[in-house]
């Protein structure tokens, strides 16, 4: 499921760089579009493309497909669509690079790619203390699975916006 299209309304839920996004934004100047920007700030994307109505972070959604959305403009059929398509809402008032969640996320992967790399702990007991110590429903490595590429993107462009060291990806991110 990659672009969902309902009327005039485009559904893009596909992962990609910011000039793939670009790209279908470029592509679909007549549509109203909603886009999961999980890695990117939208506001850069809210600036260029008029056409961007809504964006969200729907990567790292967890198993109840909660995702965090936030709506440049009130849009109640697309939220219909949204919750037929089986997601839970979680709207954000305030949208920055990496949303909230997904920014929160990626930093507790790479530190435990950190902690594994020292040796702390193996990848399994770090998955175990995080779900049974702060019950957290899967661990940093069961959240990184198939997504690294994911974290690196959003580690490394929170690094460019911020220029803080604390988004530099562990090596074994790398």
């Amino acid at each position: 499921m990659t672009n969902l299209k309902f009327g005039n309304t485009l559904i893009n839920f596909g992962f990609g760089t910011k000039e793939e996004k670009k790209k279908i934004l470029s592509e679909n100047k007549e549509s109203d579009v909603y886009m999961d920007l999980t890695c990117f700030d939208p506001k850069e994307f809210y600036q260029e493309f008029p056409q961007l109505k809504g964006c969200f972070a729907a990567l790292f959604c967890d198993e109840n497909k909660k995702i965090e959305i936030h709506f440049k403009e009130k849009k109640s059929e697309v939220e219909t669509k949204f919750k037929e398509l089986g997601f839970h809402l979680v709207e954000t008032s305030i949208v920055s690079c990496g949303f909230i969640f997904p920014r929160t996320i990626v930093q507790i992967i790479n530190e435990a790619y950190f902690a594994l790399g020292e040796k702390v702990a193996s990848a399994t007991d770090i998955d175990r203390a995080m779900k049974f110590g702060v019950n957290y429903p899967k661990g940093p490595f069961e959240w990184a699975k198939d997504r690294e590429h994911v974290v690196r993107t959003l580690l490394n462009e929170l690094f460019d916006k911020y220029q803080d060291k604390r988004y530099l990806p562990s090596k074994l991110l790398l």
